[in-house]
């Protein structure tokens, strides 16, 4: 924006749209709605990383440093479903932030809470319920909701009136009118759509992909053609969160003559919540546990899986590998790909399959002859459809990369909305909305970095983790023990080695001989030649010294080297 048309604008007089995660990428949603003295938060996302490169992290979430110094305006968190990319962040964020209120539809709760057990020293907060027809008023919001259909049940959009005008923001979102589950509430769309709305956030994922998503019904009915025919046992992998076609699947199998094999923790948590709020439509005796499965016959058994993204401790990988307690897979197994790799586990998706056709299975993947997957995500025509429905003055296009989010603005300007009004910015930067009808992007920006997940703590600054790491899966380790007396200067007894991942030690006792004797000559030629009491990190430097010449000279290895000195 122009400077003299900055000093135009109060921007003490208006409202604040951004995104602390979610664009340009997929994954992390995370966005702020602020007017004077009031921070509305919606969703709290993760992305997840490559762990090929990002060794023992587990996935990214936002920078909190904005909402932790604003913490006093801030009124709520509001959740849209209950996806990791939306929900991920969520126990981060309560560590570090104490949230008035997180406001969330019943089965989301349910999630949040099975989520949050896993960690500890939250700061308080409470949980508020909503519904369809729920309003929530404070000093310059009003904020209601509408249902859209997605692949979890319970999703919604958002609608914000605030003193400036009225925001929207979609969510994740399908069209999908032969649905069993969810139905988009096209009425309360319409009637949002009356409302004279400014600004519009609008998903981007499927973006790039013409015409209009192939309804589930169909989807399931290939599924219940493909169970049908199956004659071993049948393995369905798909996301645990993807429930209404879970529901689908366990319908048809009973009807098969089946009886269900949970695996994966996310599957068994989702598919238990679901069962206790009254959400899922079968019996609890349907079910068996994986250490009961030898006891039935192949043809009376349907595994549910996780892992259709080539997650390394799913259930899926960890049967492929032949490391699963329970189960080994069979010839006579099929496995159906009920999913699509998202962005960014196309790798680690094919190394799963390649190891799963070692095996010798059946393995059922969706494709343009046989739809066993539909996305979430609305594709171009359901795009339009709902810009249609809200009529917004502006789009900010969000929850993708940027090709995705440079094609929602193409959709938006085919539909005639001006170039101006389509608001493509970058995480961090706020755009304005101001009385008359009148947004405008800043240059105002908020900090912006990744925050990576390590265990159940979050990192900022991962370079060094990351190269020790790195080296210690390639290179390895090597732990010395030394003896010394420090005031006789003497090493007392031969070194002691424990070697872990840089060279096998079998066929390697002369390399080892030479390394301990020469650190002995190095220690009391060291402790000889020193005036006073030779201190630890001296003794430490010299045993790293001397391993690293040896394994280097010898092995071409240079790996983490650690003393024990006693």
């Amino acid at each position: 924006m122009e400077d003299n048309k900055l000093k135009k604008l109060d921007i003490s007089k208006s409202t604040a749209v951004f995104a602390l995660g979610g664009i340009e990428e997929i994954g992390k949603n995370m966005y702020v709605i602020e007017c004077n003295d009031e921070i509305w938060i919606i969703d709290c996302g993760v992305k997840f990383v490559d762990k090929n490169v990002f060794l023992g992290f587990n996935a990214i979430v936002c920078p909190f440093d904005y909402i932790e110094q604003n913490a006093d305006k801030v009124q709520g968190l509001i959740i849209t479903h209950a996806h990791e990319d939306h929900i991920g962040g969520i126990p981060h964020l309560l560590k570090q932030v104490s949230i008035p209120k997180v406001y969330c539809a019943k089965l989301t709760k349910a999630i949040i809470e099975n989520k949050l057990k896993e960690h500890r020293d939250l700061k308080p907060f409470t949980f508020e319920v909503f519904q369809d027809d729920t309003i929530i008023k404070s000093k310059h919001f009003t904020i209601d909701f509408f249902r859209v259909c997605h692949s979890v049940p319970d999703a919604f959009g958002i609608c914000f009136q605030t003193p400036h005008g009225n925001i929207v923001t979609t969510g994740d979102f399908r069209f999908d009118f032969l649905t069993k589950g969810d139905e988009s509430d096209i009425w309360k769309m319409g009637e949002v759509g009356k409302r004279d709305i400014d600004i519009l956030l609008c998903e981007s994922t499927n973006a790039l992909t013409p015409g209009f998503s192939i309804s589930e019904k169909y989807i399931i009915d290939e599924l219940r053609r493909e169970i049908k025919v199956a004659k071993g046992r049948i393995f369905v992998t798909i996301f645990a969160s993807n429930l209404n076609r879970i529901e689908e699947i366990i319908e048809i199998a009973i009807k098969n003559g089946r009886k269900v094999v949970l695996g994966g923790r996310s599957m068994v948590n989702n598919v238990t919540v679901t069962l206790k709020l009254g959400m899922l439509n079968v019996s609890k005796h349907d079910f068996i546990e994986m250490k009961d499965v030898e006891h039935f016959n192949d043809n009376e058994l349907l595994f549910l899986t996780t892992g259709s993204q080539g997650e390394e401790m799913a259930a899926l990988n960890q049967i492929a590998n032949g490391n699963h307690s329970w189960v080994r897979f069979k010839p006579t197994d099929t496995i159906i790909f009920s999913s699509n790799p998202i962005p960014g586990n196309y790798e680690q998706v094919e190394q799963l399959l390649n190891r799963l056709y070692h095996t010798g299975v059946k393995i059922n993947i969706s494709d343009s002859e046989k739809k066993i997957h539909s996305s979430g995500h609305a594709t171009q025509t359901e795009l339009q459809l709902l810009i249609k429905l809200i009529n917004p003055r502006y789009i900010i296009p969000v929850h993708g990369e940027f090709k995705m989010l440079t094609e929602l603005k193409r959709n938006g300007e085919y539909l005639g909305i001006h170039p101006d009004h389509l608001l493509v910015v970058v995480n961090g930067q706020k755009v304005r909305l101001f009385d008359q009808h009148q947004a405008e992007i800043t240059d105002e920006f908020v900090e912006i970095y990744d925050n990576f997940i390590d265990g159940d703590k979050i990192n900022r600054d991962v370079n060094n983790l990351l190269k020790y790491r790195q080296t210690l899966s390639t290179d390895g380790i090597v732990s010395v023990t030394v003896c010394v007396d420090k005031q006789n200067k003497k090493v007392t007894q031969a070194p002691i080695f424990i070697i872990r991942g840089s060279f096998h030690t079998f066929n390697s006792n002369d390399l080892i001989n030479k390394i301990t004797r020469s650190i002995s000559e190095n220690l009391e030629e060291l402790m000889r030649k020193s005036e006073t009491v030779v201190s630890d990190n001296d003794i430490k430097t010299a045993v790293a010294s001397t391993v690293d010449f040896y394994i280097w000279k010898f092995k071409k290895k240079k790996p983490i080297v650690r003393t024990i000195i006693l």
